[in-house]
């Protein structure tokens, strides 16, 4: 796997099981590297990894003041700033966010994202009171126990 190795994953469940965000996690690489508040979140079909991000901002055209792209009133003079500033995705939606760390090849992702779904899933039965299901499962029984290697 060019190199790239999960060696541990923590999670931590989210608290309500009725939202779509399902956990937490940090995952570290090579026993060198650690990369946290990632994201799990239930999707339409599976669960899928958000990597962490962090809100864009621009500036205020009065004062020069960081604001979110969605405040519609200057943080720290008030004034009013345009709407629709952010950039559009190819599908038309606006790009609030940008990821501070990400997999540059699509083999790296799936293999990082697979480690976290299984110990998700593994977390998961383990705090599930007699042992059923969780609400978001991947399909397969070698999906519900992370690997040993």
């Amino acid at each position: 796997m060019r190199g790239i190795e999960v060696s541990e994953v923590r999670i931590k469940l989210a608290s309500d099981p009725d939202e779509k965000l399902l956990a937490y996690c940090s995952v570290t690489l090579n026993n060198a590297l650690v990369i946290k508040d990632l994201k799990i979140i239930q999707g339409e079909a599976q669960p899928f990894v958000a990597m962490p991000s962090r809100k864009i901002t621009d500036k205020c055209p009065r004062c020069g003041s960081k604001n979110h792209l969605r405040a519609k009133f200057c943080n720290d003079c008030g004034t009013k700033l345009k709407p629709n500033r952010a950039e559009t995705d190819a599908r038309g939606r606006a790009k609030l966010h940008f990821d501070l760390v990400h997999p540059i090849c699509a083999e790296v992702r799936e293999y990082v994202h697979d480690k976290i779904v299984q110990a998700y899933q593994a977390e998961a039965v383990r705090q599930t009171p007699s042992g059923r299901q969780p609400r978001a499962t991947l399909e397969g029984d070698d999906m519900m126990a992370p690997d040993a290697t």
